[in-house]
């Protein structure tokens, strides 16, 4: 079997940034050593493409969705993403809506995506931790 990008929470939380940080570039895929590098730590002839990433109000939003529940989707259909961003955990909190169900979907949102990129991008990968 051939080099294998190991998958771990780690990896996976630097798919997603927050919404002041500018998500375009910041870590890439080496090649060479089946790792995920950020844009420093990247030797400048390396054979990499930029990693998949996704704003975290992205995955808020999906998360909303997911939950299917009116009064949450009325409270939060009409807010740009600052707000999103800021109201999230305070009426999520309130709604009694445990930050470990976020968790969950969290990570799973975010393997979904990295695995779907890995296989769109022909990178063999086995999940850890």
């Amino acid at each position: 079997m051939g080099k294998q990008l190991l998958i771990t929470s780690d990896v996976l939380h630097k798919i997603e940034y927050d919404l002041w940080e500018d998500g375009d570039d910041r870590y890439f895929f080496d090649y060479d050593s089946y790792e995920i590098r950020s844009k420093d730590e990247m030797d400048e002839y390396a054979y990499s493409i930029p990693l998949v990433h996704v704003s975290q109000v992205s995955v808020m939003k999906a998360f909303l969705a997911k939950l299917n529940n009116r009064t949450i989707s009325n409270a939060f259909r009409s807010l740009s993403d600052k707000d999103i961003w800021s109201k999230f955990w305070n009426h999520i909190d309130d709604d009694g809506i445990a930050s470990s169900r976020w968790g969950r979907f969290e990570n799973e949102y975010l393997l979904k995506l990295l695995t779907s990129w890995c296989e769109e991008n022909g990178i063999s990968y086995i999940r850890g931790e």
